[in-house]
């Protein structure tokens, strides 16, 4: 049974265009279904040029570790002992080592979070850079963007969010709904643990409702919003929302790429049964779903204490090693593997992107620290340069992109942007990163504030 509960209801850094990827460890609320269906409107996107790449992929996987994991000064590909099953992938993704800005303020985790996934300064946050709660005054993350511009067809989600919400401090959402965009483009969350059966009671329509008595009330609200329409009231989105809401009720492929136990053991154990790696093999099953842009948080928040477990943080202040070796590696290392993997053997990777970024890297100095709270073997907040790993989607597998200086700290060749990384991300689903729209205030908006897509990765 499906249920619908509820009525209808330029400033960082030096250059403008950076190259980003790294790996891992070692680089690197909900509304209800009628009304996250009102996130209904289209738009086609401004097209200036067909440049290598551009319109590559049908979706996108963005994997957030927040938090902030480590990186190093490696050359090359070089991924060592703690990230074995990446290691077997490696012909599959690449690698930039130059991605690196200077947030507003101090190097917290806020502002940096704002601007990996808005593309855009955090104007309203505090001197020090600490975050505020998301409004619709903020500017849309990515996957709002992409909703946006790119819509999927009216059965499917534009937008997904799973595993685990943003957050900082005390701050839950942060960049990641649409802003000003409205709540028509915000994702739809589903923060579950997928290691255990997801809870699809939001899909569920009441108990004396039928498809067919929706089918009614879509038609006298249809017929409500016209003759409002002949008065002179601008109001059709009853009937757009419930449309669509009707449409995935209809065709469920969608929801159906939440019953996870409608896959083999076998494949659910190449992603390891973590919250992290069930999440992952999620967003493959909503990307076979036509899901245009799926957002998989890490679901540790970005401030808290390093401890043992497979959902502790990356923020590793204290005992960065072994935190990394014995907790975070292993989960991080076989869930992206196992997606990365998985996806390739079905056919799907060359039509998906897939990145895997941290809001910023950690300190190349080793131990203690006069700010961050820094203690033994721990690594404070470093946004001058780190990792990102990205792969499918048009993007040519086995590249280095970029390097750093010999000690990990500051970008040396090809260094990119965090708001080059989304304007990659733009390009390869088909949308010029130089499309405007208005906001609130009828003030022109760019999808970024500056910079432009990594070309060189296609």
């Amino acid at each position: 049974m499906f249920r619908i509960h509820g009525a209808a209801g330029r400033l960082c850094d030096s250059p403008s265009r950076r190259e980003f990827l790294s790996v891992g460890g070692l680089s690197i609320c909900g509304l209800n279904l009628a009304g996250w269906m009102s996130r209904a409107s289209q738009g086609a996107p401004g097209v200036t040029g067909r440049a290598a790449g551009f319109g590559a992929a049908d979706s996108v996987i963005f994997v957030y570790l927040q938090g902030a994991p480590s990186h190093t000064r490696v050359p090359g590909r070089f991924l060592g002992e703690v990230l074995p099953n990446l290691a077997q992938q490696s012909d599959h993704f690449s690698l930039i080592r130059s991605v690196g800005c200077k947030p507003p303020g101090l190097p917290n985790h806020g502002s940096a979070i704002y601007m990996l996934m808005t593309g855009h300064d955090p104007g309203n946050f505090s001197p020090t850079g600490l975050a505020v709660p998301p409004s619709r005054e903020d500017l849309p993350s990515v996957g709002a963007v992409v909703g946006r511009f790119h819509p999927t067809t009216a059965s499917r989600f534009n937008y997904a969010a799973v595993c685990g919400p943003t957050k900082e401090a005390a701050v839950v959402g942060l960049g990641q709904g649409a802003g000003l965009l409205g709540a028509a483009y915000d994702p739809f969350t589903n923060y579950d643990d997928a290691t255990r059966p997801i809870n699809l009671d939001v899909f569920a329509l009441p108990g004396d409702v039928t498809l067919d008595r929706l089918r009614e009330r879509i038609e006298l609200g249809r017929r409500i919003d016209s003759e409002l329409g002949r008065k002179g009231t601008a109001t059709t989105t009853f009937d757009v929302q419930y449309q669509k809401a009707l449409a995935l009720l209809q065709r469920n492929e969608a929801i159906q790429a939440f019953r996870l136990d409608e896959e083999p053991e076998r494949v659910r154990a190449r992603y390891g049964m973590t919250r992290f790696g069930q999440g992952l093999l999620l967003a493959r099953r909503l990307v076979e779903a036509q899901t245009r842009f799926v957002q998989v948080t890490w679901p540790a928040r970005s401030d808290d204490e390093p401890a043992a477990g497979p959902d502790g943080s990356w923020d590793t202040h204290r005992n960065n090693f072994p935190m990394l070796r014995d907790h975070r590696c292993p989960v991080f290392d076989k869930g992206l593997a196992g997606l990365i993997g998985d996806l390739h053997d079905r056919g799907l990777l060359e039509r998906t992107l897939v990145v895997a970024i941290g809001e910023f890297g950690r300190s190349p100095k080793i131990g203690s620290a006069t700010t961050n709270n820094v203690g033994p073997g721990g690594r404070d907040h470093w946004p001058d340069c780190y990792s990102c790993l990205i792969a499918g989607g048009g993007v040519r597998p086995g590249q280095v992109y970029g390097e750093s200086d010999r000690f990990g700290a500051y970008q040396k060749l090809n260094p990119v942007h965090p708001y080059d990384v989304l304007s990659t991300i733009f390009h390869a689903v088909g949308i010029d990163p130089e499309t405007e729209y208005h906001d609130t205030l009828n003030r022109p908006r760019r999808l970024v504030d500056h910079g432009g897509p990594v070309l060189g990765l296609f």
